[in-house]
């Protein structure tokens, strides 16, 4: 698992590790207040992925995955727009702590 650190320390600014990444096996999420952060930060891992990573195979699933980031994250800002119940329900699960809106 050492390429993961490699890509969480790229996350934090390549230094030390002042501030380690959460333990993905206690339930996770938990850094995020609602899944439009999560998709930010999932936005961000992949263009810094895109940039760091030699393997041009990787690069393009790392493209694709990007691509669907993004339409997920459009999706759910017009959900929000438009005030469906899809917001609403995001809502109304995200709002306690972050832990429960995927």
């Amino acid at each position: 698992m050492s390429s993961m650190a490699d890509f969480a320390g790229a996350l934090s600014g390549g230094g030390g590790p002042p501030q380690a990444p959460p333990d993905d096996t206690q339930g996770g999420g938990e850094q995020f207040s609602n899944s439009l952060d999560a998709l930010q930060a999932a936005e961000d891992a992949l263009h810094a992925f895109i940039q760091l990573d030699p393997d041009n195979a990787d690069k393009a699933v790392a493209a694709q995955c990007l691509q669907n980031i993004l339409k997920l994250k459009a999706a759910n800002e017009q959900s929000a727009q438009s005030g469906d119940m899809k917001s609403l329900q995001r809502a109304l699960t995200g709002g306690g702590g972050g832990a429960g809106g995927y």
